[in-house]
């Protein structure tokens, strides 16, 4: 987790209509020089939908919030593209996305769609964005190779649901796990997911505190708490049907 990274704003509905600026000067300077490192070219592809609602279903999220606070964070720096697609979009149709807004987090040109936060990344989850742009513009993780090594045992798919809030420091922690494995395993998907945005989908899962990871593959698994990589490391491979190395 970055130390002294900026919370960024707490967005309110209809703010994403203004042209005012989300971010105040001194957070703007912040995020420019916390992104400085980047070089090559990262992608932020947002989905949107419109607000009919099914039966049963999540209503939208912050999606014109979100748009505007991804396109301010590009502002900041030259190698960060937006890409707003609807639903209706192939790719969000072969992903099987079904929550919005939802943000893909990749290298630019590639086709990579397993880093993923649904809902607007404000709050703590701020400086998760900034991150994982980190990570993906530099291509460094982090991850112990220890860590890397016990990740390729995971040879089919599994799926890390972080359950978040903007008020929450220790859920940056629980979605930054989840997305380095993905960076590392493309057998993995990893998303973040704003839970007061998506409160159906929060009360499939029971979620009662956050952060809450749960963890879909051969088992389901749930971590709760900002703990060590090394238990969410654990329980995915679990969920995956393989052992961690003692």
């Amino acid at each position: 987790m970055l130390s002294n990274s900026p919370r960024g704003y707490m967005p309110r509905k209809g703010e994403g209509r203004s042209k005012m600026s989300l971010l105040d000067e001194k957070i703007q300077a912040q995020v420019r020089e916390i992104l400085q490192p980047i070089a090559q070219p990262v992608e932020l592809v947002v989905f949107t939908k419109s607000a009919l609602v099914l039966p049963g279903q999540d209503e939208p999220g912050l999606q014109e919030e979100t748009v505007a606070l991804l396109k301010e964070v590009a502002s900041l720096n030259d190698r960060i593209t937006v890409v707003e697609k609807p639903f209706s979009d192939p790719e969000a149709q072969a992903l099987g996305l079904t929550h919005a807004p939802t943000t893909l987090l990749r290298e630019a040109g590639s086709q990579r769609s397993n880093i993923r936060f649904l809902g607007i990344p404000s709050g703590y989850e701020f400086s998760t964005l900034l991150e994982a742009l980190l990570m993906l513009g530099t291509g460094e993780s982090n991850l112990p190779e220890p860590a890397r090594k016990e990740l390729e045992k995971v040879t089919e798919p599994v799926r890390l649901q972080s359950f978040v809030t903007p008020t929450c420091p220790y859920c940056p922690r629980a979605v930054m796990a989840a997305f380095k494995f993905a960076y590392h395993n493309p057998n993995i998907v990893a998303e973040g997911v704003e839970a007061s945005e998506f409160p159906v989908l929060s009360g499939r899962y029971k979620i009662s505190g956050v952060p809450d990871t749960v963890i879909h593959g051969r088992t389901q698994q749930r971590v709760l708490g900002g703990q060590p990589e090394r238990v969410f490391l654990e329980a995915t491979l679990k969920a995956a049907g393989v052992g961690a190395t003692a």
